[in-house]
């Protein structure tokens, strides 16, 4: 590849690495929100929600990366 080549705007192009697989993040998000649980059940402290709620909220960012990683796959196959 030339560094100045002209670029199509019609083509698309992906800078960077390629993204995650849908299913590495999808087992991710469960361990963030099987940890977050853990913490919310077996810490005895009364500030145990802290940690459980923000372990949640990890999973559930891991979870939304997976499905648009999936939604974003479908889309390209079918535009192609």
């Amino acid at each position: 590849m030339h560094p100045f080549r002209k670029v199509d705007p019609d083509t698309p192009v992906q800078v960077g690495r390629r993204p995650s697989s849908p299913g590495f993040l999808l087992l991710v998000s469960l361990m963030w929100i099987a940890c977050g649980i853990i913490a919310i059940v077996s810490l005895s402290a009364a500030w145990r929600f802290v940690p459980g709620i923000a372990f949640i909220g990890i999973g559930l960012f891991f979870l939304r990366g997976a499905s648009a990683t999936v939604v974003r796959r479908d889309r390209r196959e079918s535009d192609g």
